[in-house]
């Protein structure tokens, strides 16, 4: 018997076919989720990496073993004659039809009803069903993207900062669930863009953009914002904050910024979401420093950098032991060291552990720290 037919026999290329289709529908899912709550670059590419290896995996369990009617054995154990694997062949048949319809079904959606429809044909269903869409036209004026902030400051160095400022803004945002905001990997691609903010919002598909600038300088900073209608390309809301550059000023910045934006939007915000908008992370300006330069060097994914973004974060903890998101970097690091650096896995397990508690402990709410928990 050739390779080819023993391949067939074992339902081994069937199985391959199978794990393939699925693997992408889930990565669809996947990745509309992760979209949605705004989680990690990285938080995808592991879920990737964890389908990439666990297709070898897959054929390999496949031309091993063979379901039985006693269970599942070892292929070398089981009598050809005995052997129901066309019977097996049959159920993985149907199994890939419905995940096939399901994909295919997926697609089309995507396709056809997912995007944006064209200006022309937003026209003409406007004027012909302007009751029908009253409704939806509500719900995306409360879509957002958040394009990264102009450093305006007179040192390059100072450019971590203002993505710092960028990052917790987003995450802020991303907490309110009468916002829907685009994730940070999809508007980074923006920054420096000389496209129109209409042109970008159509892109992404939301109906307002905010975009701004940080100037630091001394012991002050200076931050201007602007929320743009993406339709009529005018603002919504517009401020300047200059104040004195403290730990307390800047998460209250973000606070006003958060909440201006809500109400310029006319979403509404829980008690919780309130709570924790108002929260401070930390009181110690070196501190959130050390944090947004680890941040930084985790981004890029390399060991030199992993290894990097570890010692800022475990100098932010110096600083300020009471930081739940530092302990919170400090394991997401020590994963990414796993993954992309020079740790064994093994090696990570108990110091990540440790750092993820002691983040729960000081912040049992902390949607950020159940995140590294989950990786």
């Amino acid at each position: 018997m050739s390779l080819f037919e023993e391949l067939k026999r074992r339902n081994v290329i069937r199985v391959g076919i199978g794990y393939l289709i699925t693997a992408w529908l889930l990565l669809q899912v996947v990745d509309l989720v992760l979209d949605n709550i705004n989680a990690p670059d990285w938080v995808m590419q592991v879920f990737m990496l964890a389908v990439a290896v666990g297709f070898p995996l897959a054929l390999f369990f496949a031309w091993a073993f063979e379901m039985t009617p006693e269970g599942l054995k070892k292929e070398k154990e089981v009598d050809r004659s005995q052997s129901i694997t066309h019977h097996t062949g049959r159920k993985l048949d149907r199994a890939i039809i419905a995940v096939m319809a399901l994909a295919l079904a997926y697609f089309a959606y995507d396709k056809f009803y997912g995007q944006p429809a064209p200006a022309g044909d937003q026209a003409s269903t406007q004027i012909n069903e302007a009751p029908a869409v009253a409704a939806p036209a509500a719900d995306q004026r409360k879509s957002i993207a958040v394009l990264p902030f102009a450093n305006r400051s007179s040192r390059d160095e100072d450019a971590y900062f203002a993505d710092g400022i960028h990052d917790d803004l987003l995450t802020s945002l991303a907490k309110v669930g009468a916002l829907k905001v685009i994730s940070r990997t999809s508007v980074m691609r923006y920054r420096e863009t000389g496209q129109s903010i209409p042109e970008i919002a159509a892109e992404l598909g939301v109906a307002t953009v905010l975009e701004g600038g940080i100037q630091r300088s001394g012991d002050h900073v200076r931050i201007n914002v602007q929320l743009i209608d993406a339709n009529t390309d005018e603002h919504l809301w517009a401020e300047n904050y200059d104040r004195a550059l403290t730990a307390e000023n800047l998460f209250a910045i973000q606070s006003e910024i958060s909440r201006e934006i809500v109400s310029a939007l006319k979403g509404t915000l829980t008690d919780e979401e309130s709570e924790r908008l108002a929260e401070q992370p930390t009181d110690s300006l070196e501190a959130y420093g050390e944090f947004v330069l680890g941040r930084q060097e985790m981004a890029k994914r390399t060991n030199e950098s992993l290894v990097m973004a570890q010692k800022h974060f475990e100098k932010a903890i110096e600083l300020d032991p009471e930081y739940a998101l530092a302990y919170v970097g400090l394991a997401d690091s020590l994963t990414l060291q796993a993954l992309y650096g020079d740790l064994f896995v093994n090696d990570t397990f108990a110091p990540r552990q440790a750092a993820i508690d002691r983040a729960l402990a000081l912040d049992p709410n902390s949607g950020e720290a159940y995140t590294a928990l989950a990786n």
